[in-house]
């Protein structure tokens, strides 16, 4: 195939997965240079700009895959803390809304000061 021809788009899909299985699917590490001479040995069809615009489509299909199993847990995960807020326990309930401030980003932190006195003036009239 010549360089500037438009590859079927299965076959884009293929060197996308390919990539992300080289990237995210072994146990050594596998950068975009690594990629690059993988392209270049096994394909030498496209510039280095189309060889990088395939990874970084793997790496947002990695994404999308983290993204999408957290949502799958998200769900339960609020409907544990729904039925904790209505626990009779007092305790309970509270960690929940604590849980919830902390998920909302609404959590207070808390501060630990050292306050050292060093002098308390005092008027008695």
């Amino acid at each position: 195939m010549m360089a500037g021809t438009r590859l079927p788009q299965d076959e884009v899909e293929f060197r996308v997965q390919k990539c992300y299985e080289l990237r995210f699917d072994t146990d050594r590490p596998f950068g975009v240079k690594d990629w690059l001479k993988y392209c270049h040995e096994n394909y030498s069809d496209k510039s280095e700009q189309t060889y990088t615009l395939y990874w970084a489509q793997a790496g947002e299909k990695y994404k999308e895959g983290w993204r999408e199993l957290l949502n799958k847990q998200l769900t339960p995960a609020v409907l544990t803390i729904i039925e904790l807020l209505a626990s009779e326990d007092e305790k309970v309930r509270q960690r929940a809304v604590d849980q919830i401030m902390k998920y909302t980003g609404n959590d207070i932190e808390k501060i630990q000061a050292d306050i050292q006195v060093t002098e308390i003036k005092t008027e008695w009239n």
